[in-house]
């Protein structure tokens, strides 16, 4: 079974801007409560802005960046407005959450078809699309962040994987900062850690170690 993911960049900051953005604005979205980066454009993220980065840190990395406070009833609602528009694909859509889905598409169909297909849906609404295909719906999500429409080969989910950023995981940031203090940086570097190292991390230690591997389903 190939998943095709499906990832519309920065639809939350979109939905709490209520319009969407220039590829070369710089903004980002933070939390309403904890003041942490959510969502930041490809302007914002060539300065360096990144999920999970505090308000203050990214300030002084883009001072004059609009910051955007995420409206996330906001998000939901335009969101399943989306989930609408990609319903009629001849294969059942998965919601990932605003600005993610993902697509099982037949055995034996090819990807690239189902690429056509999605886009046709949503690009006529002035969307951006980025999609990607793998085994697993976590293959399919990093794919999404690749340039072009990445396709991860049978078998190579691990190799595919290893150069994604620990950011992808979707996990805490303290258990992101005590990975980095450990070396990690990417999930190949967390792949190579002895597993009694991610034992620190409690219940959490199989399931990172099955994401570096290119095994499991994404968190958001």
């Amino acid at each position: 079974m190939v998943t095709v993911g499906v990832r519309l960049p920065c639809f939350r900051l979109a939905a709490a801007l209520r319009h969407t953005l220039s590829p070369d604005a710089s903004a980002y979205l933070i939390e309403r409560t904890a003041r942490r980066v959510v969502e930041a454009t490809d302007a914002a993220a060539l300065a360096g802005v990144r999920p999970g980065m505090p308000l203050r840190a990214a300030s002084r990395l883009l001072p004059r960046a609009a910051v955007v406070v995420e409206d996330a009833a906001r998000a939901a609602r335009a969101w399943r407005r989306m989930l609408g528009v990609l319903a009629p694909l001849p294969a059942p859509v998965e919601d990932g959450g605003p600005g993610l889905a993902f697509v099982p598409i037949p055995r034996g169909d090819r990807p690239e078809r189902w690429f056509g297909r999605v886009r046709d849906r949503l690009e006529p609404l002035g969307l951006p699309v980025r999609c990607g295909a793998g085994a697993n719906r976590f293959v399919a999500f990093v794919a999404t962040h690749r340039a072009g429409d990445a396709v991860c080969r049978s078998g190579a989910e691990a190799a595919f994987v290893a150069d994604a950023p620990l950011d992808l995981l979707g996990i805490d940031d303290d258990v992101a900062l005590r990975l980095r203090l450990l070396g990690a940086r990417t999930l190949g570097d967390l792949a190579v850690l002895p597993p009694s190292y991610l034992r620190r991390f409690g219940g959490d230690a199989l399931r990172l170690h099955e994401l570096a591997h290119g095994c499991a389903a994404v968190r958001r």
